[in-house]
């Protein structure tokens, strides 16, 4: 059994082999990156892993709670939710659960990207259709 102030290390142990593991201070505990993307983050020794709509009903199903950065500020949330003590204790469940976080951390950033993309085009027409207005206008003067 580990001891509670390794938590950081025994998580990113048990992680690296999803890749480059790297740690830093982020919302007043430690953020857990790998390849620079935010899969999980230790405060208060709770782990907090990413999750979306693939693996979300695990921890749901578990009644365990998402991570909010500001406890007072109730509408803020972020896309963790912490893990059970007893996947933390089973390095082969912690592994499975890291990996498919990183998995769901993927498909968000996915998700997002193309969001911005739609964003992006849904300005572009609104742009034209603006400026083809105008010209109609002036064409009528």
């Amino acid at each position: 059994m580990r001891e509670k102030s390794s938590l950081v290390g025994y998580v990113t142990e048990h992680l690296a082999f999803l890749g480059r593991v790297s740690n830093r201070a982020i919302f007043g505990g430690v953020g857990i990156f790998v390849e620079e993307r935010l899969l999980g983050i230790v405060i208060n020794e709770q782990l907090f892993l990413h999750t979306s709509q693939s693996n979300l009903g695990d921890y749901l199903s578990r009644g365990m709670e998402q991570f909010k950065p500001y406890p007072n500020a109730f509408d803020l949330t972020t896309d963790h939710h912490r893990v059970p003590q007893e996947i933390i204790d089973d390095s082969e469940q912690l592994k499975e659960w890291g990996r498919r976080s990183l998995a769901a951390a993927i498909e968000s950033a996915k998700a997002k990207q193309l969001a911005g993309i739609e964003r992006a085009r849904n300005r572009k027409r609104a742009k034209k259709a603006a400026a083809q207005a105008a010209q109609q206008q002036r064409k009528k003067r």
